[in-house]
């Protein structure tokens, strides 16, 4: 009688079975072999090492006739596998290095990219359109200023900080932004140069004691005044493309050396001198006749 295709596949599945039974039969009694030849092997080691130790006891040997225990050379490892041996060990402070490089890396370049003004001056008198024309300004007498910094670049920096605000809503915020940055200026010695008008700074307590007397640092001209230099003595106003600029009160003031919260009188002695340096340079190519009247 003929086998059905079923009961064939089910004889050759079972043949399988069977020979994969017996395969793990042979490779189990191979292991159980090799398991108790290394078991016989480490009795006999120590059954010759007990024998050794009576024979020593009794003074049949001495200890340098015992053999010695071969023990296997070291391993000769590769170069990536040393490498990798270290980097799997040392993974931790490799990551934590890699993180702290690439922070002082990103420090390093917005520190190189960052503007370092040589001199810094600060417009305070409230004029809405130098929000504009700061930056033109600082176009156009940055040329005149040495690198005293060391890093390439010419910069005169103007900053448009007014000490006086409107009433709305909008500029009362301004106003508590921009008091914050003025204090915070003139804490520093950072900026010398002060560009308001007398009436601003006699609000703001800066007429007694602050201000160089530009009569000394320019003397024999007529724009120079106790408080400063008078700003229509100068073409700063065509320099930025100011047209209509009022002048008429405007003074440039430099603020006396002395010590401050962030730094002290010798630092602020060294940005006064590059401030009047600067200033001088300037002038030797742009004063012109004061068609105003000087604030004294």
């Amino acid at each position: 009688m003929k086998k059905s295709l079923l009961d064939s596949i089910g004889d050759e599945k079972k043949e399988q079975l069977s020979e994969e039974l017996h395969r793990e039969s042979l490779e189990s009694l191979e292991q159980a072999r090799a398991d108790e030849e290394k078991r016989r092997s480490y009795e006999n080691k120590l059954r010759q090492q007990r024998l050794e130790l009576m024979k020593l006891k009794q003074g049949i040997i001495d200890e340098e006739e015992l053999p010695k225990e071969e023990t296997p050379p070291p391993k000769e490892y590769t170069f990536w596998e040393k490498a990798g041996n270290f980097f799997y060990h040392n993974k931790a402070y490799l990551i934590a290095g890699a993180v702290a490089a690439a922070f002082l890396i990103f420090l390093a370049a917005d520190y190189m990219k960052a503007e370092r003004p040589d001199v810094s001056a600060l417009f305070i008198a409230q004029d809405d359109q130098m929000m504009y024309y700061a930056n033109e300004l600082t176009d156009g007498w940055s040329p005149y200023v040495p690198d005293y910094n060391k890093d390439r670049k010419h910069i005169a920096k103007l900053y448009y900080v007014p000490a006086e605000h409107g009433d709305s809503p909008a500029d009362q915020y301004l106003a508590q932004s921009d008091s914050t940055k003025l204090l915070g200026e003139f804490q520093s010695g950072n900026t010398i140069i002060i560009i308001g008008t007398k009436e601003i700074y006699e609000k703001l307590g800066l007429t007694e004691g602050v201000f160089a007397d530009a009569r000394e640092l320019f003397p024999g001209d007529e724009n120079a005044s106790e408080l400063g230099y008078a700003f229509g003595g100068t073409d700063l106003a065509a320099l930025m493309g100011y047209e209509g600029m009022d002048t008429k009160d405007l003074i440039i003031s430099f603020r006396k050396p002395q010590k401050t919260f962030g730094m002290s009188e010798e630092k602020m002695q060294e940005n006064f001198d590059h401030a009047v340096e600067f200033f001088r340079a300037y002038l030797a190519e742009h004063r012109t006749e004061n068609q105003t009247e000087t604030q004294n």
